[in-house]
């Protein structure tokens, strides 16, 4: 009996001090880790590891248009609205008290983590062949994201994150771990069609310029994890959309829907399509490559984003009344929860296909849990 007693406690201690990994509505609820000695591998990465979290992107990471466009509004508030980036709303990067957002899962455990973007200011215009917009240090602090970048883009935006990061005096630039979420393409695919820059947009340099930019990332940035989210297939959302006409507000020009020169015909489409399984390609391809060519600073990681836009409803992931195009604040809300849910799988164990789930939770990582590089 007493010895039966002995076992049961020695159990429950055993359980206890483990952990049971559980999921939650609200990252509030998850257990605080345990205290422990910083790692000082990237191999052995917990949440409470990073320090400072930086973002490269386009207008999806910039956060524009979540809070849609109200068909009622004053015309000059509707125009204003229809106009700004909510940057602090942003589902891998966004800052705001109370956001389902990466970076906040991430201060969930880690209170001192800084880089998220707060806020909302008016979206700048970053082209193909100008891409001059200046950044606002005070509100997109590390996200480096202009909306309507393209991979070749990604460069300029490094160089913002650089400098900042440099010049912060809340950052211990050599020693604090640093993950940068890098997602790029919408743009990309949409310019398959452009005949100004299509040569610039292809799966081959698409997958140079976003290589050659995580290259420089592990040659200029001590103690860092870049994170690989994989582009959204554009599209199904197109033909979605066109089926959903009495909720999206029309944004259409010469060259297509909502400025997508794409998106006017079936052959475009088509050429979408096969771009955005290229461009996912190139990313793994960039995963096993630093896969292979083991460090103790540095790691890639890659996180599928296949979404299958056909069985979605507009209604329920809520893309925004302004364009149908950009993720609204569920989908943002939703995207953050099912990329943080991956960090820590490893790459066998990650989903092939995401479906969007309004009641979808938060995955609580224990004390053994580390962000999965393999």
């Amino acid at each position: 009996m007493v010895k039966s007693i002995v076992l049961n406690v020695l159990s429950l201690f055993t359980l206890v001090s483990i952990g049971f990994a559980k999921n939650v509505s609200d990252v509030k609820d998850c257990p605080a880790l345990s205290r422990r000695t910083p790692s000082i591998s990237v191999n052995d990465l917990r949440a409470d590891d990073i320090k400072v979290i930086g973002a490269l992107g386009d207008s999806v990471t910039a956060g524009f248009g979540i809070m849609g466009f109200d068909k009622n509004s004053p015309d000059f508030i509707a125009s204003q609205k229809s106009k700004l980036e909510y940057r602090g709303l942003s589902y891998s990067i966004g800052g705001d008290g109370g956001a389902d957002t990466m970076p906040n899962f991430i201060n969930h455990f880690q209170p001192k983590v800084f880089g998220a973007s707060v806020g909302s200011r008016l979206a700048g215009i970053c082209t193909a062949d100008k891409c001059n917009e200046s950044h606002k240090p005070r509100i997109d602090i590390l996200n480096g994201a202009l909306s309507g970048a393209i991979a070749m883009n990604l460069d300029g935006e490094l160089d913002y994150l650089i400098s900042t990061m440099k010049s912060t005096k809340r950052i211990d630039f050599e020693n604090d771990w640093k993950m940068i979420n890098i997602q790029i393409g919408s743009n990309d695919m949409c310019g398959a069609c452009n005949t100004s820059y299509m040569d610039q947009v292809t799966p081959e340099k698409y997958g140079d310029y976003v290589d050659s930019v995580v290259d420089r990332i592990q040659s200029s940035i001590p103690k860092v994890i870049v994170n690989l989210l994989s582009s959204f297939d554009l599209s199904q959302l197109f033909e979605l959309s066109a089926a959903n006409s009495q909720y999206c507000v029309t944004r259409k020009d010469e060259t297509g829907d909502a400025g997508c020169s794409c998106a006017a015909n079936s052959e475009g489409l088509k050429k979408m399509k096969e771009f955005s399984k290229g461009y996912d390609q190139k990313l793994l391809k960039i995963y096993k490559k630093h896969r292979s060519n083991k460090s103790n600073s540095f790691a890639v990681a890659y996180q599928h984003c296949n979404l299958e836009f056909s069985k979605f409803s507009m209604e329920f992931f809520r893309f925004t009344t302004l364009d149908c195009f950009h993720p609204s604040l569920k989908g943002h809300t939703w995207l953050s929860k099912a990329f943080w849910n991956q960090l820590f799988l490893p790459q066998s164990r990650k989903p092939n296909r995401l479906l969007f789930n309004t009641e979808e939770t938060i995955y609580c990582p224990t004390d053994s849990d580390r962000i999965s590089i393999d």
